[in-house]
């Protein structure tokens, strides 16, 4: 079994039967735009981290923006990007307007994040450990500045509030950190929302010239819920060495044509009207 990482573990949770078509069958499907976005703010925001560490001063902006511009450009074009029905016919404005939010995320970011960061210890490194009874998991934590992990989030709906609590993200990849010698972190997330017209609440950081909404909110680090975390990796783990790939609930919002692109080959989506 192949080790869990935390993709993995998000896509089991929706559909087991998407893990065993993309990794056992090794059917792979290009990601939406909304993951495509994501990769090219997170490229520009390690840049900008990497170049803090090596020169000691964080990337001119245009610098860590042409980053992102050409990551994104280059994951379109050659790795791909999925887009249902619908989208299929507006392709380039759907793209055109991802990448231009994309540029203001990371600007965003830049401005008024990373430049108040001062002690970076980790950044986008792939981590292995064992949790125990043979489950080994991996994952590549986004950055750990200032003794806090920081797993950076892009969208274009903020969060609900308490989501945050939810979350089983920080509690896999702060038991990589630790398990990996760095310590025992803190953890955050900073949500990164592209709003046309502003937050309705004044609860988050406002960058108006670029219509970004950046919400930083404490993660659950408590000790009973990264141990309720492992439990259910575990059985994840048990289910999938029996060969076990649960489809996900019908009535799911994600187990749709317009959101799942292995609908179309997928035996459990067969003769179904609401699509």
């Amino acid at each position: 079994m192949l080790a869990l990482s935390q993709s993995i573990l998000n896509m089991a949770s929706r559909c087991g039967h998407q893990v065993y078509l993309r990794y056992v069958k090794n059917i792979i499907i290009s990601p939406g735009v909304a993951a495509r976005k994501g990769s090219s703010v997170h490229a520009g925001v390690e840049h900008d981290y990497r170049h803090k560490v090596e020169t000691g001063a964080y990337a001119p902006l245009d610098e860590l923006l042409d980053v992102t511009n050409e990551t994104f450009k280059k994951l379109i074009t050659e790795e791909g990007v999925w887009l249902n029905k619908d989208e299929q016919a507006d392709k380039n404005n759907i793209l055109n307007t991802a990448l231009t939010e994309s540029l203001s995320s990371a600007g965003s970011y830049h401005e008024n994040v990373a430049v108040k960061d001062d002690k970076v210890a980790l950044i986008e490194k792939q981590l292995m450990a064992d949790i125990g009874s043979g489950v080994e998991i991996s994952g590549k934590p986004d950055v750990v500045v200032d003794g806090k992990l920081r797993d950076i989030k892009t969208g274009g709906k903020r969060w609900a509030k308490g989501r945050e609590e939810e979350e089983i993200q920080p509690v896999v990849y702060r038991i990589l950190i630790r398990e990996n010698g760095y310590g025992d972190v803190g953890a955050e997330f900073c949500v990164l929302t592209n709003i046309k017209n502003g937050p309705k609440e004044d609860d988050c950081t406002w960058d108006a010239e670029r219509k970004v909404c950046i919400d930083k909110r404490e993660a659950n680090t408590s000790p009973e819920y990264e141990q309720s975390v492992i439990a259910r990796i575990q059985t994840v783990h048990q289910q999938f060495e029996a060969g076990i790939f649960p489809p996900a609930f019908p009535g799911s919002w994600w187990c749709s044509s317009l959101w799942c692109g292995y609908a179309g080959i997928c035996k459990y989506f067969k003769g179904r009207k609401i699509i």
